[in-house]
């Protein structure tokens, strides 16, 4: 069965600042879900696809993954400051601790934890709410360009096991390739000559947003939407995290900034400060977490040698030979 959808419906509301008009503020709607079918198989290899949506007043997400953002893991760094410049912020964390990285983060829905398996062949995985807004921030304020998109951003993905030779062996990883897509709405039937359905029919692939990586089970990925130009910045001696903002050096009053695609795709803005009287809403963020598994082992197979016939046993003395 297709699993169940992580919605967050957000209302408007109005914020006020210091010596500033009251200002209607729109939020995003978060409606990310798992589409791929779940695996009966064994669990022993594959992907483990876990989804949060989780409160991020106070910069909860920084504080909580900025200890790790500089391990490159699986990543190229070229690959990773192309995912950043669109809003797709990848972290890696070591599985060992990912269970208490996640749990000090206050989740707003029920989460989401799905084993996928292995699929080889190209299948959506995460599909979010169609993007409000067509036009996309590609890159840090200043330095942005920008691209009109219109349709429904969904993950794809393929996973299976592969050997690697390493010092101690041979021993099993397991390959991730990610693509990102914009599904078009479905237009009218009309005549075509008959193939085979394909995932890629559905819209065009992000050229830039294309991954491949060898991962090790000891490390899981976090996929996380957030502003290019933010700077999660660590205290080494009270860890405390502070979120730089880039600063804006317009003058008079500044226009809503355009958002990335993973700001659209995965975060919520919330209503900030708001007057007395009106509704709060928190900013809110979806947290897409890959946990690989490659248990067991491979081990090379030697040369073989053609049997070779027994030897034959001597005739008995006397008597007839058989």
């Amino acid at each position: 069965m297709l699993v169940g959808a992580v919605a967050i419906a957000s209302a408007l509301s109005a914020c006020s600042g210091s010596g500033k008009k009251n200002q209607s503020i729109r939020t995003e709607r978060l409606d990310p879900q798992v589409e791929v079918d779940s695996s009966v198989g064994a669990r022993q290899r594959g992907l483990e696809l876990r989804v949060m949506t989780v409160d991020d007043a106070g910069d909860q997400v920084a504080q909580a993954l900025a200890e790790y953002q500089d391990d490159l893991g699986p990543l190229d760094e070229v690959s990773r400051e192309v995912w950043r410049d669109w809003g797709l912020r990848w972290i890696v964390v070591p599985t060992r601790k990912l269970d208490r990285v996640l749990s000090s983060l206050q989740q707003t829905q029920a989460g989401q934890i799905r084993w996928m398996g292995e699929f080889p062949q190209w299948r959506p995985v995460i599909r979010t709410a169609k993007i409000q807004n067509s036009t996309v921030r590609i890159g840090a304020s200043g330095f942005a360009s920008t691209r009109v998109l219109s349709g429904r951003p969904r993950l794809l993905s393929r996973v299976w096991t592969t050997p690697e030779l390493t010092d101690q062996g041979v021993v099993a990883r397991l390959h991730l390739d990610a693509a990102l897509q914009i599904t078009e709405p479905v237009r009218g039937i009309a005549w075509k000559e008959p193939t085979l359905p394909s995932v890629f029919d559905d819209g065009p692939l992000i050229d830039e947003l294309q991954l491949s990586l060898l991962m090790d089970p000891d490390q899981s990925l976090i996929l996380v939407g957030e502003d290019p130009g933010i700077e999660w910045v660590q205290d080494q001696q009270t860890d405390r995290v502070e979120v730089d903002a880039p600063a804006d050096p317009s003058l008079g009053p500044s226009t809503p900034s355009v958002r990335t695609l993973g700001q659209q795709m995965l975060s919520s803005q919330g209503t900030g400060y708001v007057a007395p009287g009106k509704r709060y809403i928190s900013p809110k963020k979806v947290l897409i977490v890959f946990v690989p598994k490659s248990g067991g082992n491979y081990r090379l197979l030697g040369p073989t040698t053609p049997a070779t016939a027994p030897a034959a046993s001597p005739a008995p003395s006397g008597g007839d030979q058989p």
